[in-house]
């Protein structure tokens, strides 16, 4: 039996959300402490992860998921007391049991005990802390029993030392109790609460510094000062408190001692003058530390937890009405025209322009719920270059930055296996090994660095490296001898239309099949995803000074700010994010350059693209003298699209087409005007890709995306 029948549906799910926490921050955390292995704070907060849960799967009865962490926290205990000193082993150790740990949760899914050796884990847990034995480490520069004295210190009076004077003589232990939480923690009150409650519950409170009224007004420091009389050792007391969230340190002292008169004092070296607060002193409080009264205020936690589905549902119904937003604006509008003086009329468009204006808010507030930091994602990276790198004997230094930047959860799911991809083609083939960075000039350890921003309602991802970067001319060799172009049409392209080509499908310049990379698969996929959300990648790169990705993404891909144009009758909406301006020429100004319609746009050569032939929904009106034209950008590639006409530009929602219609190429999705009609939305990026394709590789069949079994 994996788990005891005993526990809830509830309680499992409980359990589920907080050891997917908690692994996720053992993985973030081990990889930081392999280059902060002095970090005591750092020591601290995987050390906690370990002890709960190894606390949580006891209590789940999941003996083998508490057998490896009771070891992990064996050997992390050592190195937090300064008895080992971390290295690779350790940290080698730590996530060889920390990957054991995620196979063991999903033994709770399965049901079933999984193949993990736990007396093998176990062992090279304890082999490694016994080869890691070292003389113990001097603790200068770490807190001491006067360290942290920042808040108000506790001033007992007569009420408060005749209490301790009895509880002495019953034979209860009373200590001074320090507290120490984390200064970034944006919950000290709510932490303040539950060290006070857990205090209570231990014993007698006698006093505390914060009280109860200073919690629940707030004025709070990020140190809790205490007296209790309890029957409980000092280790248990510390241990229970250590158990909450943001705890960095906890200090005991049994009262009457020297050190329990040293954390007595305030910073220069006075007693503190605070009284003690009245709800702890007298006998009118209750087991949980409020008044007999009642009349106290709980702290309100202002975040729950919320499944993702509820979300979705959520994002799903304000999408229906932002469409009837549209209709209803619209039908308004036609009412207003055809119905000036009605004064219903006028009723009808104050009500619904309030309904607009409510609506908006409502979409505003669930993307907020829905934004989440690319942390979620970027967290998980640091563990993959590094298994990368020794597996490649690789030495690099991995750099995060801007990992509080948010993006919508949607695409924060889908742009982790492109990011996937890149680190390890950075890695494999962008990074060169030590030896051949040392006779190019270079220092050893190489930079890879991702880092995220906001840009103009943008998020812009890079990822960088300063290794051999990418040679055009390797690219050309590559492309000719896979067939892709032929000799002289590889001479003719610049060195960036070159090294674009390595987004071709099954393009690659790796000298050799690995099973990190190289097998021809890869960049077109990223480049794919990430178009489909209606962004796009860029590559910057130069020969031995190393290559750059930049990633440009909306913020949502739920509802998205589009121009409605017409083509042969039909209407089509194009993404705004696409479209750089609007222009309005004269049929004659169109030219013809190598079989292809071109138009001059101030200094630049635009090749045009009609939309009727493209789409296939046929000829366009043969006595036409102007045409309307969409200067459109995808990378670094413009093009003209040509349109009948220009209708207006709006908010749209975004539909999946579904399994009957598939995936059809040049086409992101549809969506619902407020007339009621369907229109298709105009995949730009694929379009143009496709377009230049057709002229790099001499296809005579034309570009054309059937939409008619639509």
């Amino acid at each position: 039996m994996i788990i005891s029948c005993e526990i809830s549906p509830e309680e499992l799910k409980v359990f589920m959300e907080e050891a997917e926490e908690h692994i996720q921050l053992l993985d973030e955390d081990i990889i930081k402490l392999e280059n902060e292995g002095t970090n005591q704070e750092l020591l601290q907060e995987i050390f906690r992860a370990a002890h709960t849960l190894k606390g949580s799967s006891a209590m789940l009865g999941h003996e083998r998921m508490a057998e490896v962490t009771h070891a992990m926290e064996s050997l992390l205990d050592k190195l937090r007391n300064h008895k080992i000193s971390v290295n690779s082993k350790i940290i080698d150790a730590l996530l060889f049991s920390l990957d054991a740990l995620k196979i063991l949760k999903g033994e709770i899914i399965t049901r079933r005990e999984s193949d993990v050796d736990i007396p093998s884990i176990v062992s090279r847990l304890n082999e490694s802390a016994e080869a890691g034995n070292c003389e113990k480490a001097e603790e200068a520069g770490t807190p001491n029993n006067s360290a942290g004295k920042t808040g108000k210190l506790i001033n007992l009076n007569k009420n408060a030392a005749s209490k301790i004077a009895k509880a002495q003589k019953n034979g209860l232990n009373v200590y001074v109790v320090k507290v120490f939480i984390d200064k970034k923690s944006e919950w000290l009150a709510v932490r303040s609460l539950q060290i006070h409650n857990d205090l209570v519950a231990m014993g007698e409170l006698v006093a505390s510094v914060p009280g109860l009224k200073e919690i629940e007004q707030e004025k709070v420091t990020p140190e809790f000062n205490a007296v209790v009389c309890c029957r409980r050792t000092n280790d248990e007391i510390e241990q229970t408190l250590m158990l909450i969230s943001d705890i960095e340190k906890v200090i005991t002292a049994g009262y009457g001692t020297s050190e329990a008169e040293g954390l007595l004092k305030s910073s220069d070296g006075e007693e503190g003058k605070t009284s003690v607060p009245e709800d702890v002193s007298g006998n009118d409080t209750r087991p949980d530390g409020r008044p007999a009264d009642g009349n106290a205020k709980a702290e309100v936690m202002q975040s729950i937890r919320v499944d993702v589905t509820v979300l979705d549902n959520l994002m799903n119904m304000v999408e229906e009405l932002v469409i009837d937003r549209s209709r209803i604006s619209q039908v308004g509008k036609l009412l207003e025209g055809k119905y000036p003086d009605d004064e219903l009329v006028g009723d009808l468009g104050d009500t619904s322009n309030h309904i607009v204006k409510v609506i908006n808010e409502l979409y505003q507030d669930i993307m907020k719920v829905r934004m989440v930091p690319v942390s979620l994602v970027f967290s998980k990276f640091p563990r993959l270059v590094r298994d990368t790198a020794q597996k490649l004997q690789k030495n690099l230094d991995f750099v995060i930055k801007g990992e509080n930047t948010e993006l919508d959860r949607t695409i924060i799911e889908k742009i982790h296996d492109p990011l996937v991809h890149l680190l390890r083609n950075a890695v494999d083939h962008g990074i060169e090994t030590p030896e051949e960075r040392k006779a190019k000039g270079k220092t050893e350890k190489a930079l890879v660095r991702l880092s995220a921003y906001q840009e103009e309602g943008h998020i812009v991802i890079k990822l960088e490296d300063d290794g051999k970067g990418i040679d055009p001319k390797r690219v050309r060799d590559s492309a000719i001898r896979k067939g892709f172009l032929s000799a002289e049409a590889a001479g003719k392209l610049s060195d960036q239309e070159a090294i674009d080509l390595i987004f071709s499908p099954g393009m690659s310049t790796a000298e050799k099949t690995t099973d990190v990379s190289g097998r021809g698969v890869g960049l077109d996929i990223v480049r794919t995803n990430i178009e489909r959300l209606n962004g796009n990648v860029a590559l910057e790169t130069k020969v031995n000074q190393g290559t750059t990705f930049i990633i440009k993404l909306p913020l949502t891909v739920a509802v998205f700010q589009g121009l409605v144009v017409t083509v042969s009758g039909s209407s089509f909406i194009v993404p705004l994010v696409s479209v750089m301006e609007t222009i309005k020429i004269k049929t004659s100004e169109i030219k013809t350059v190598q079989k292809r319609e071109v138009m001059r746009l101030r200094d630049m050569v635009v090749p045009l693209m009609r939309m009727s032939r493209v789409l296939g929904t046929g000829l366009e009106a043969a006595d036409k003298t102007e045409d309307y034209v969409l200067v459109v950008k995808a990378g670094d590639r413009v093009a003209g699209i040509v349109v009948d006409d220009l209708r207006e530009q709006m908010e749209f929602v975004i539909k999946s087409l579904g399994k009957y219609f598939g995936e059809l190429q040049g086409i992101a999705g549809a969506t619902i005007l407020g007339n009621g009609e369907v229109a298709l939305i105009l995949d730009i990026p694929t379009l143009i890709r496709m377009f230049a394709q057709q002229g790099q590789t001499g296809n005579k069949h034309g570009l054309t995306v059937n939409t008619a079994r639509f």
